[in-house]
């Protein structure tokens, strides 16, 4: 049956590792896998999972299910007993020996992640991204440059055209291999589609700070780009599901099904859109959108490895019905290695039971299976992005 153990993996979504996580202590650990609101606000603290927490909650997040697995696939790494407090100290024992990039490197090496695609505005030669191990590409943000570039441009023709010239000129010369996008959050996937002339009209505001013309200046700078990566044969990574978070707005404007109106429309057919974090929870959504769109693909980073306890489900949801040549393998690390070393991992669990059970119900052929794993662990994204195998 099938074994995935070795099988190399490119983590299609993952943020820069964090300097000051080289040594930390336990509960912190286990709040790397926090996405939600802490309980304590704290002035000038704008993510509220950073927020100060009471001993009510962080009595719970040892008790988080990505956190027990973190510390079950851990203590057999380590051989120490699987206690949070016992995989933190071995942990910071061989940071402290090694540097924090010499253990990620080692964890990347038990999991076998050989490329990593950094969702990071930062030069290529940057020091921070030497902590990632292996070899590193990059995702354009956005959102930043976005806004940005309007505390400069006067109109909206001028803000399009130098937004798109330095998408360009990111893409071409600087090696970016994407841009990473989050409609849903700040406008919402169902929002009325918005033109040049519209976004003409309403970007004076929109610059003033106005809230709504914001959200439509978003969205047609966001529909321009979608254009422009058919030119410039780009993909665009959109955030989709709730992935934890919250923000100012409906929770299921993240749906995947909410792009159809936008995705159906014969001019974007061809715009490659990776759908990041699998629309979690709308998994089956995500798959259905890569199996009718034809440049549609997901990408299964934050399912994995947040939803550890469920993960073997989450996979049989989404390869139900999606294209397997159209799945790929993200963590939405940021911080610690730990996260992206679990997905790996955790990802390689959940094919193996999901392709075990296809060879042995008569579903799919061993050699199919075997294939399959190695395309969603590390040959659909390479191809996407010209990687050599």
């Amino acid at each position: 049956m099938p074994d995935f153990a070795q099988y190399p993996v490119v983590d299609n979504h993952c943020h820069v590792l964090e300097p000051e996580k080289k040594t930390i202590e336990p509960i912190w650990l286990a709040r790397e896998f926090f996405h939600g609101i802490a309980d304590t606000p704290i002035a000038g603290v704008a993510k509220s999972k950073l927020w100060g927490a009471t001993d009510d909650l962080l009595f719970h997040f040892p008790h988080m299910g990505a956190v027990l697995t973190m510390i079950c696939q851990l203590a057999k790494l380590f051989g120490c007993e699987p206690e949070l407090s016992a995989v933190t100290a071995e942990r910071n024992r061989r940071t402290a020996k090694e540097g924090l990039a010499g253990y990620a490197k080692m964890l990347y090496t038990d999991a076998g992640i050989i490329c990593s695609v950094m969702d990071s505005n930062l030069p290529i030669n940057d020091p921070i991204l030497d902590l990632t191990p292996g070899p590193k590409i990059r995702l354009l943000q956005m959102d930043p440059l976005l806004k940005n570039l309007m505390k400069s441009c006067g109109a909206y023709p001028e803000l399009l055209r130098t937004f798109q010239d330095a998408v360009e000129k990111s893409i071409r010369r600087d090696g970016f291999v994407g841009i990473k996008s989050h409609l849903g959050e700040l406008v919402g996937f169902g929002a009325p589609q918005v033109e040049a002339d519209e976004a003409a009209r309403i970007y004076p505001a929109a610059a003033a700070g106005d809230g709504e013309a914001f959200k439509k200046l978003y969205m047609a700078v966001w529909l321009a780009t979608m254009l422009q990566a058919q030119e410039l044969k780009f993909p665009i990574h959109i955030h989709t599901g709730i992935t934890g978070g919250l923000w100012n707005g409906p929770v299921a404007n993240t749906d995947p099904f909410l792009l159809v109106p936008i995705l159906r429309q014969p001019r974007f057919l061809q715009t490659r859109l990776i759908l990041l974090h699998a629309g979690h929870p709308w998994i089956q959504h995500a798959g259905m959108m890569a199996h009718t769109f034809p440049h549609v693909w997901v990408d299964m980073g934050w399912t994995t490895p947040w939803t550890s306890q469920r993960i073997v489900e989450s996979y049989r949801d989404v390869i139900s019905l999606a294209p397997l040549s159209k799945l790929m393998i993200g963590s939405g690390g940021h911080g610690s290695p730990e996260v992206s070393w679990l997905a790996a991992k955790t990802a390689k669990i959940a094919l193996g039971e999901v392709l075990t059970d296809s060879v042995r119900l008569g579903l799919m052929a061993e050699r199919d299976a075997e294939k399959t794993g190695r395309m969603i662990l590390h040959d659909n994204a390479a191809r996407i992005y010209g990687l050599k195998s």
